[in-house]
């Protein structure tokens, strides 16, 4: 009988050792199932802004970015050093189910913009204002949140960042009208220069247009537009263009991309004005250099064409 109670006891100690196993082995699974899980919920956060300017009276900010759906977006634009009034602009757009969100800055009376350098940022609204699928995404204070696009040196108030440099210089497009000729020598000289300054009035524009329509990520500097005094024909004109790559990207990059740029915009200005015998294109890159013209590719008309004839460049 005791030789049986003793065979009883000692089976009922293996089942709460084997029992005490099992919550352990499950406790340990279980930690390191959530582990995984929070690992993969980092959002390595990607966004990248690009404007685009008519005119001079709008600025539309487009942004591109892996947020998820219906995330509140804060976009910032300022002007520091505008002549007239420190320019200080804020909106909340929300991302779409493509990640790509929008927003166009434009003034009362559609004013035009005061010259000078603007800054365009986005930031993600605080967790209070954000939907509660897009709360789960960033985590507690945008834990979740990593990556070169995020904001913040611990775990908590961290938000999702980008920003875009760019300047706004006015120039007149308004073509000059015609003044009364008169019917001398001096009449038909200044009708004569006349006509010479609302040629270049109209590559000038030409030129804006393309540039503004076509190349987010560029900005005018200045164009000037001269006779071309080697021409054998009347009124034929030499375009300088000074522009500005505005994107944050590698030096080799930043020249592939001002490298294509000028070569489209001889291509368009090539068809679309006859007058303009050559181009030269100067490029600023403010992320790599400030101050100083990187790189200048220049091109002759040949023909209804524009071929190239010497290409300059520190970015490579």
């Amino acid at each position: 009988m005791n030789y049986i109670k003793s065979c009883l006891f000692l089976l009922l100690c293996i089942t709460l050792l084997s029992g005490c196993n099992s919550e352990n082995t499950s406790t340990s699974n279980s930690s390191n199932k959530e582990e995984s899980i929070q690992t993969k919920e980092k959002l390595n956060v990607k966004i990248t802004l690009n404007k685009k300017i008519t005119d001079n009276k709008s600025i539309l900010i487009k942004g591109k970015s892996n947020l998820p759906k219906d995330t509140i977006i804060r976009i910032h634009l300022e002007c520091p050093e505008c002549p007239n009034t420190n320019y200080t602009s804020v909106t909340d757009v929300t991302v779409k189910n493509d990640g790509m969100f929008d927003y166009k800055f434009s003034n009362e009376d559609g004013d035009t913009f005061d010259s000078g350098k603007y800054i365009a940022y986005v930031e993600t609204a605080p967790e209070i204002h954000q939907p509660d699928l897009v709360k789960k995404v960033f985590g507690k204070d945008g834990g979740n949140l990593a990556g070169s696009n995020v904001l913040g040196d611990s775990e908590t108030d961290r938000v999702a960042f980008a920003e875009i440099n760019f300047k706004i210089k006015n120039t007149s497009k308004v073509k000059k009208t015609k003044i009364n000729e008169r019917n001398s020598t001096a009449g038909i000289t200044k009708k004569k220069d006349e006509e010479l300054t609302n040629l270049k009035s109209d590559a000038e524009y030409d030129i804006e247009s393309i540039v503004e329509d076509n190349y987010t990520t560029a900005s005018i500097e200045e164009i000037e537009i001269n006779e071309d005094m080697g021409s054998e024909k009347p009124n034929k004109l030499i375009a300088l263009v000074h522009l500005s790559f505005d994107a944050k990207n590698s030096a080799q990059t930043s020249y592939n991309m001002v490298e294509m740029y000028s070569d489209d915009l001889a291509a368009k200005i090539g068809s679309k004005n006859g007058t303009v015998n050559q181009i030269a294109v100067f490029w600023k890159v403010p992320y790599i250099d400030e101050d100083e013209t990187l790189a200048k590719f220049s091109y002759e008309r040949s023909g209804e064409h524009m071929i190239i004839t010497d290409k300059v460049s520190s970015l490579r």
